[in-house]
């Protein structure tokens, strides 16, 4: 019913914000934005609308728009406390993701050490075990790139 609303009147503007909520809520992230950015176009001060485009962005983990976006929200009506709360939470949500992948990181390490027989590499003596502390050095490094690669993948695929 929204897709025939903005289609009979395009320049209703509460279908097209409408429209965009529902698109993200079904996944259909480029579609919502498209809608939102709609909406600005109609109504080039809409604080809400410029909000949902960073909330979209924040959805597919693409922070830096996702920030960049808050801040234009922000300077459109700097009476509106929306948009600083929008930070404070992707800088709480950045946090989170960092900590998880963190996380991530030093479990893997941990199942490769156990793996390769290392045990935890606290107790491997720096001077008799330099070639475990580089082995465990390697390895960990080898699993940071390709997590690293697995996120720049998935974000791509976003």
């Amino acid at each position: 019913e929204l897709e025939q609303t903005t289609m009979i009147e395009p320049l209703h503007v509460p279908a097209h914000y409408n429209l965009g909520l529902v698109y993200r809520e079904t996944g259909r992230m480029g579609e919502a934005r498209q809608e939102f950015h709609r909406v600005l176009e109609l109504d080039p001060q809409n604080v809400r609308a410029q909000l949902q485009i960073g909330y979209t962005y924040q959805a597919e983990n693409f922070t830096d728009e996702a920030r960049d976006a808050f801040h234009r929200a922000r300077e459109m009506d700097l009476s509106d406390p929306e948009p600083e709360r929008a930070l404070e939470d992707l800088d709480q949500f950045e946090q989170e993701a960092q900590a998880r992948s963190q996380r991530s990181m030093e479990q893997s390490l941990s199942r490769n050490q156990q793996f390769l027989g290392l045990g935890n590499s606290s107790n491997v003596n720096p001077q008799q075990g330099s070639g475990q502390q580089a082995l465990i050095q390697a390895g960990a490094l080898l699993i940071q790139q390709m997590m690293s690669r697995n996120s720049q993948k998935e974000n791509e695929g976003n």
